[in-house]
């Protein structure tokens, strides 16, 4: 286990050590690889996106969620399974904990407090090479799992896997609210 992490470090490493790579957002933004807007202080990209989805449709549903079709084992509301474990969905290219993630990841660690071991999947959307979006999906990875040893749950419960790009969760079209459903962190109970 100690070797796979590791192995995984290192690779991460390696794999931010070359070229800074700056996307340009839907709305016209350039975001450096960290995510960020430059002026901006390292605001999230779309403040007025409600990562609960209530009331905006931002999952392409009237109510905000995602109906139990598109969602994750066919779970209504981005939920793993029965456990009532949410989903987290990310900004482009962003992988900070905004206090609106803090309280679905307080949520959620009451959830997982007493499961065991929990891997913690990092995914991106298609934008991006499959390099970046791995040392994305890992980054994203990462920022969860801190979060949740700040909620009490132990680090050696915790597996961390960059999923990158290779397993949306939607891909019947290439539109903006498809993507946003591809940008997570989901949690997955080991046995």
């Amino acid at each position: 286990m100690k070797k796979q992490i590791l192995f995984v470090a290192t690779i991460t490493l390696l794999m931010t050590g070359c070229a800074q790579k700056k996307l340009n957002t839907t709305d016209g933004n350039v975001v450096d690889m960290n995510g960020i807007v430059p002026g901006t202080n390292g605001t999230n990209l779309y403040e007025n996106v409600d990562p609960m989805g209530q009331g905006n449709g931002i999952y392409g549903q009237e109510n905000g969620m995602m109906s139990g079709q598109d969602s994750i084992y066919g779970q209504e509301n981005g939920m793993y399974g029965d456990s009532g474990v949410q989903n987290i969905y990310f900004a482009v290219n962003q992988y900070n904990i905004t206090s609106e993630k803090l309280g679905q990841i307080s949520h959620n660690a009451t959830l997982l407090r007493n499961s065991g071991k929990v891997k913690i999947e990092g995914h991106c959307d298609a934008s991006g090479s499959d390099e970046y979006n791995y040392a994305l999906g890992l980054r994203r990875a990462k920022a969860t799992k801190d979060a949740l040893i700040s909620n009490g749950i132990s680090s050696n419960n915790l597996v961390l896997v960059s999923m990158g790009e290779s397993s949306p969760e939607c891909v019947m079209s290439s539109s903006a609210d498809c993507y946003a459903k591809n940008r997570r962190v989901e949690f997955k109970v080991m046995q």
